[in-house]
């Protein structure tokens, strides 16, 4: 098989090509399936039948209902993407642009119709989430008509994007002396995440395997979360933990921090490999709880109320006023570009850019009429000794 063609070689030599047409009336997938001796040509065959189907098909879709082609998007792209990826696609197309586009035939999207809506989401939304939401819309447009009658490039303006927080160095301190007072794997986990900057779901879902003691370093396997249970019965509940890979699906080791060592070597042989860190059983602490844990501790030390991810902005920032080379900050963080880590995640503090305005050097005024003063007096000084010679 050739992974994502949907293409088999079958038992009796030959090639097979499968072309999704949609759904039977049973909710069964219906296939169109195309034969031929070699892989090129049952490939060439199914981009050819593709094209058929779409050139045919265009003017009827054009008169299909914007919310039709969403729906049918998001259950033929479900495959390709991790239960939470669409769970969140539902949700902001269920959210945001359904409200508006709800009545909307195809034919009636143009760029005003796209204008007009980036006009009221701009005002609610972050950056993420209008980026987000473009990439849903384009996802739509591209498989249903095959071409984009809208350019999705509106982005938040700089002045309409939400500061992010990281701790200060007051409340560093204070989080940490804390966190030294207490003896239990959630404080340990919570000074984790402050020294390694991973991920919340990452956190919850790592187990004592994945602290190398020997080589000094965290590996990071999987993430967890909880999503809405897309296949449910009525007796089911709504939503189910999974587990699943990081975040761009890619698995990374991080250099753990030497003040991590010595508290991991302390735990790590009270537990089995299995047993996940944050609870010290079979059972993993979810990230919601995890977040009720965070909320009262940093309560009790008297800092402001902040978001768990906070802890990851504080790493990354640290990181680079200590002077950490970006890439390697961005392998760390998990990030898919340094732009990301750059752009997302680094935000400066006050202090360590007032520190830095002190490397600027400019012409001290007083200082130059000081310099002239003393060079003026000089020759004063050594015309009149001249003078003085000649007398």
């Amino acid at each position: 098989m050739r992974t994502g063609q949907n293409i088999y070689k079958r038992r009796d030599g030959r090639w097979e090509a499968r072309v999704f047409l949609g759904k039977k009336a049973n909710g069964r997938p219906n296939f169109k399936y195309l034969y031929a001796s070699t892989y090129r040509e049952v490939l060439l065959q199914k981009k050819n039948y593709e094209k058929t189907i779409s050139l045919k098909n265009t003017q009827v879709l054009s008169n299909a209902l914007f919310s039709d082609a969403a729906y049918s998007w998001l259950l033929n792209s479900a495959r390709r993407w991790k239960p939470a990826t669409y769970m969140k696609y539902k949700n902001c197309l269920d959210k945001y642009i359904l409200p508006q586009w709800k009545k909307l035939y195809l034919r009636e999207i143009r760029q005003g119709t796209y204008d007009r809506l980036m006009e009221v989401l701009l005002q609610q939304l972050s950056g993420s989430s209008i980026q987000t939401i473009n990439t849903i819309i384009s996802g739509i447009l591209k498989y249903t008509l095959n071409y984009l009658p809208v350019k999705c490039t509106r982005k938040v303006s700089e002045h309409a994007k939400r500061p992010l927080d990281i701790l200060s160095d007051n409340e560093s301190c204070k989080l940490l002396t804390y966190l030294d007072s207490r003896n239990d794997l959630i404080s340990i986990g919570i000074r984790l995440a402050l020294f390694s900057g991973i991920r919340l779901g990452e956190l919850c879902a790592l187990t004592w395997a994945d602290v190398d003691l020997d080589e000094q370093v965290l590996h990071i396997r999987h993430t967890l979360q909880r999503i809405q249970n897309r296949n449910r019965l009525p007796e089911d509940p709504k939503t189910v933990l999974y587990i699943g890979s990081p975040k761009n699906k890619r698995e990374r080791s991080i250099p753990l921090h030497p003040q991590m060592i010595p508290i991991l070597e302390t735990y790590k042989s009270r537990y089995q490999a299995s047993y996940y860190l944050l609870s010290g059983t079979l059972s993993p602490v979810e990230p919601r709880k995890m977040t009720r844990h965070f909320k009262k501790i940093i309560k009790s030390c008297g800092i402001r109320d902040l978001h768990f991810h906070t802890l990851r902005h504080t790493f990354a920032t640290r990181c680079v006023e200590s002077g950490m080379q970006i890439k390697a900050l961005s392998e760390m963080l998990g990030h898919s570009t340094v732009k990301i880590t750059m752009d997302r995640y680094v935000h400066l503090s006050m202090s360590f850019k007032q520190s830095q305005i002190t490397i600027l050097r400019f012409p001290d005024s007083k200082e130059k009429n000081r310099q002239n003063l003393s060079q003026t007096d000089r020759e004063v000084r050594e015309n009149g000794e001249d003078t003085e010679d000649l007398s």
